[in-house]
């Protein structure tokens, strides 16, 4: 009879369990990824940074910023999120003015946060900056310069002015460090209506003013010129007053009457009315008699005498042209036919 002997079955082996541990740890974290992804991975948009708060580490973390992208954070930390952009805060709000009269203003302030500045402003403000910071600064600005004039200053107050002002007293707040004002945008200034028409009365009135304070000006630079003109030509009668004497202006009238007979145009020679009158009349002094007692020319014997030669004799006033040149003749006048051939040409 034979014995048959029987031996034990072997275990059967899956796998390493190194392995088997490193997939698991790497499922087990996969799953905590899936799980908690949110709290550890932290995407930060477009012109904006993060401050980062540690639960286990001190607080705020004031010596670093995280610039914008995915960052990566422990799930039990906090990571703040700041804009760094141009922002604009519109605000409406009633000042008064330095006579205490009712203003409504309306604006707009332009701003932007300092990136530097980030984590010391998550410790003293918080995102909460607007409400904390720009709107009551802007409020304090508005109503403090508005105080610093009257209605009627507001009216004419040009707009880059009062919008300095502003802008200036904004930037000089303690408070604002971490925040910098780029403009003060001043939308309107709404004065009473009453208010509003009082000044344009008074405006209009200041202009009408202006406008008769000019035409006293012009008038007086006027009646100056007028002066002036009465006293040159009070001069010039004065000097021209002692030359103009009654032979003299009966000599230019013979003078001017030779001259209309050389024209080669004239037709008809104008002479006087009577015996006493020139063929030339200058004035209502020559034709009348002299009653100046003068000293009579002795009579030429008959009864008719020619005239002189006119071309032959001297001019009164040197009517030569420049260069020295002789004064231009015309032809001779024909002498009348003596009555008595034993006429003689009287003496000039």
């Amino acid at each position: 009879m034979s014995n048959t002997t029987s031996e034990p079955p072997k275990p059967v082996r899956y796998g390493n369990p190194v392995v088997s541990a490193i997939v698991g740890t790497l499922l087990a974290g996969g799953l905590a990824v899936l799980l908690l992804w949110h709290a550890v991975l932290v995407r930060i948009p477009p012109g904006h940074v993060g401050v980062l708060y540690s639960l286990l580490s001190g607080g705020t973390v004031l010596d670093e910023i995280y610039p914008e992208g995915l960052q990566v954070k422990l799930p039990w930390n906090r990571m703040y999120i700041y804009e760094t952009r141009v922002q604009a805060h519109p605000f409406t709000l009633l000042a008064f003015s330095a006579e205490g009269m009712a203003i409504t203003v309306e604006a707009t302030t332009l701003f932007r946060l300092v990136r530097a500045q980030m984590p010391q402003l998550q410790v003293d403000v918080g995102p909460e900056y607007r409400e904390r910071i720009v709107g009551p600064v802007s409020t304090a600005a508005v109503r403090r310069i508005v105080a610093r004039y009257d209605s009627h200053e507001l009216y004419t107050l040009g707009a880059d002015r009062l919008q300095a002002e502003l802008l200036e007293y904004m930037r000089s707040a303690p408070e604002s460090r971490a925040i910098y004002y780029i403009d003060v945008l001043v939308r309107t200034v709404q004065l009473p209506d009453a208010l509003v028409s009082a000044i344009e009365r008074k405006l209009s009135q200041e202009q009408i003013a202006a406008s008769y304070e000019f035409r006293l000006i012009s008038q007086r630079q006027e009646a100056e010129r007028l002066r002036i003109q009465a006293i040159g030509l009070r001069n010039f009668y004065s000097i021209v007053q002692g030359a103009l004497t009654d032979k003299l202006l009966t000599w230019r009238g013979i003078e001017a009457t030779v001259e209309v007979a050389k024209s080669p145009n004239t037709k008809i020679v104008i002479v006087g009315g009577n015996k006493d009158q020139l063929p030339l009349i200058l004035g209502s002094d020559i034709t009348r008699e002299s009653t100046d007692k003068e000293t009579a020319v002795a009579p030429v014997p008959g009864d008719v005498s020619p005239l002189p030669d006119w071309s032959t004799l001297p001019p009164m006033f040197d009517s030569a042209k420049p260069g020295n040149e002789p004064p231009r003749r015309g032809p001779r006048l024909p002498p009348l036919p003596p009555s008595s051939p034993a006429s003689p040409t009287p003496s000039r």
